[in-house]
């Protein structure tokens, strides 16, 4: 494995001609920060030769001990460096790799290079949107023209035009710009043909969309790590957007977001004052949120980076007037570590996995149990992605479980069949949603009540307070009150779990609420306490019952958690792992990292069923 991880590294050293570093005029010197702690600016130089094969160094090694994470090596090199890599030489990985192939912590090897955190956090700021795991739909082999998802470690950003679209470009950052008034170009442009769809290039929420002087119709999307904000520029006159976009949407990587075109450089709207219809393509880094629309804004050179995305292209097919995405892509379900491997370790590390036994074995003492997970239902089909559905499909899927004799039931009928013995129905399903956002209460709750049946609902504590003091109520984006809370509850079809109170997010270092690299069990259970009781004892005030399941935001699961969720009363948990569960009498240890089924839109009630746990 030696040799084979230091062929690649010698391949690698052939790329990296230029190198990826920080302040290219300023090698050897104490990297900028400001007086918070956060980067000032980051120059990035890195070649694409250098990117592709750092990645394949990364991908290489993902389900190995110890995978080689490529900002890991970079931010090592930077550190050893300090920021220039003309310096760089083929054997300076080998310590590197060794040392972590020996079983060192990647925090002891590096703790004598003082600013490896440093370069770590400038150079992950960069990268940390582009490589991770994810799922896609593909087409079957037969023909059939039937679908299936694949999982899969790797690129996961997608370059910013659709597939099959001719273009060209080259290496145009910091070139000099005179509209209105002399400055650098803080971007990258494709050439391509007016039309030409445009693609995100990673999910994030809409930031801005609209005129500006400059870039003309353009659209602003943050990452949802809130530390990437890109900038789609010059997009088409008269049909610059996708229909239905919006401020605080969120979108995902590879959905068509809007057509390639050259309007801006006019006060007036609408106007075409570029000459060569093109994409202008920007990175801002988002370090410090002070300085976002400061004079001191960071801006990246992207021709690398893009050129690597190329590799990662989203196809697209006509709807109507507009393009859309052939084939879905997600990320929730295994965003930036495999929940499957995380609960290998976890039940080996807290030894949770019983002995199998005759008894464990016999089917009287166990149950099959799908658990379907939702997030949001919006009428819009526009609006529609793999986390919305709409409430007309919802209705679908209850009428089609009634029909096919499933009983929905809730946490606290699982709990007690495990603890207590008491039976369950002959066919038990668990309907969640996950976020708690108002339309589970405008949409779903009547249908619930309509049919009769059973939903859990996880909420995110922070959203549900903010959306009680503002009133909500809208319902694309709102999250649910506490009153509305409280009358689901009262009605004994919903129960309420927790979410978290402010996890659900990736900041600091953080994702979700997995425990942060370097960070001791001491800090990451105090963490998890203070959070995680925040929000128990509010829904416990709203509803006079604590939840007794805790909701992984992302399914971003770490093995340490366990210990401390049973800690905090929670006896069980649900992830984001497609699949479906056998629960046991008398095995505790079964209710959690629950696997579930999401409900995307493409298929029907009788199609999704039929296909439910299967990969």
């Amino acid at each position: 494995m030696k040799q084979k991880l230091f062929k690649l590294l010698a391949a690698l050293a052939a790329g990296l001609i230029a190198g990826f570093s920080l302040f290219a005029c300023q090698h050897s010197v104490q990297p900028s920060v400001n007086s918070s702690g956060n980067i000032k600016w980051v120059d990035f130089d890195v070649t694409y030769e250098a990117l592709e094969q750092t990645m394949e160094l990364d991908i290489q090694t993902y389900d190995q001990q110890p995978h080689i994470n490529w900002i890991d090596s970079l931010a090592y090199l930077g550190a050893k460096y300090g920021g220039d890599f003309s310096k760089y030489d083929q054997t300076d990985l080998e310590p590197f790799v060794s040392h972590l192939q020996s079983g060192q912590k990647l925090e002891d090897f590096t703790k004598d290079y003082k600013y490896f955190p440093y370069y770590k956090k400038a150079y992950g700021a960069v990268l940390n949107g582009f490589l991770g795991y994810f799922k896609r739909e593909v087409p079957n082999e037969d023909g059939s023209g039937e679908t299936h998802w694949v999982e899969q470690y790797g690129l996961k950003g997608f370059f910013p035009l659709a597939e099959g679209y001719h273009y060209t470009h080259a290496d145009d950052f910091g070139k000099p710009r005179s509209y209105g008034y002399s400055r650098k170009h803080l971007g990258h442009d494709l050439a391509a043909a007016t039309g030409t769809p445009v693609v995100a290039a990673e999910g994030g929420i809409i930031e801005a969309i609209g005129w500006n002087q400059y870039g003309g119709w353009r659209i602003g999307i943050r990452s949802f790590d809130k530390e990437r904000y890109y900038y789609y520029a010059h997009l088409q006159k008269d049909h610059p957007y996708v229909e239905n976009l919006y401020v605080g949407q969120s979108v995902t990587a590879g959905q068509v977001i809007g057509y390639v075109g050259q309007t801006g450089y006019s006060l007036k709207e609408n106007t075409n004052n570029i000459d060569t219809p093109h994409l202008h393509f920007g990175m801002q880094l988002v370090l410090d949120e002070e300085a976002k629309d400061s004079p001191n804004q960071v801006w990246i050179d992207l021709y690398a980076l893009t050129k690597l995305l190329s590799h990662h292209t989203s196809e697209v097919v006509p709807d109507g007037e507009e393009y859309v995405r052939r084939y879905q892509f997600s990320e929730e379900s295994y965003y930036l570590a495999s929940a499957k491997e995380e609960l290998q370790q976890t039940q080996t590390l807290e030894n949770s996995q019983p002995q199998e036994s005759d008894t464990a074995q016999d089917p009287r003492q166990q149950v099959r149990l799908p658990v379907l997970m939702y997030h949001s239902l919006l009428k819009d089909p526009a609006m529609q992605n793999s986390y919305v559905i709409s409430p007309k499909l919802f209705e679908q899927d209850l009428k089609y479980l009634k029909k096919h004799g499933y009983t929905s039931i809730l946490m606290s009928d699982l709990i007690a069949y495990v603890e207590n013995g008491r039976p369950l129905p002959e066919k038990p399903i668990l309907i969640t949603f996950d976020d708690g956002y108002y339309n589970n209460y405008l949409y779903a709750f009547p249908l619930l009540k309509k049919y009769q049946e059973k939903a859990v609902i996880s909420i995110i504590g922070k959203e549900t307070d903010k959306d009680s003091r503002s009133g909500g109520g809208h319902a694309t984006y709102s999250s649910l009150t506490w009153e509305q809370v409280q009358e689901m509850a009262a009605s004994g079809l919903v129960e309420i779990q927790n979410h978290s109170y402010n996890c659900h997010k990736n900041t600091g270092g953080r994702n979700g609420v997995k425990r942060k690299s370097g960070e001791s069990r001491q800090a990451y259970d105090r963490f998890l306490k203070k959070d995680l009781s925040k929000l128990q004892t509010k829904i416990q005030d709203a509803t006079g019952t604590a939840p007794s399941t805790f909701t992984y935001p992302f399914g971003a699961v770490s093995r340490s958690s366990l210990k401390t969720i049973k800690k905090l009363g929670f006896k069980a948990s649900l992830g984001c792992e497609e699949g479906i569960n056998t629960i046991k009498k008398g095995d505790p240890d079964s209710l959690y990292f629950l696997k579930r089924c999401l409900r995307t839109p493409e298929k029907s009630s009788a199609r999704f069923f039929e296909t439910m746990g299967k990969k």
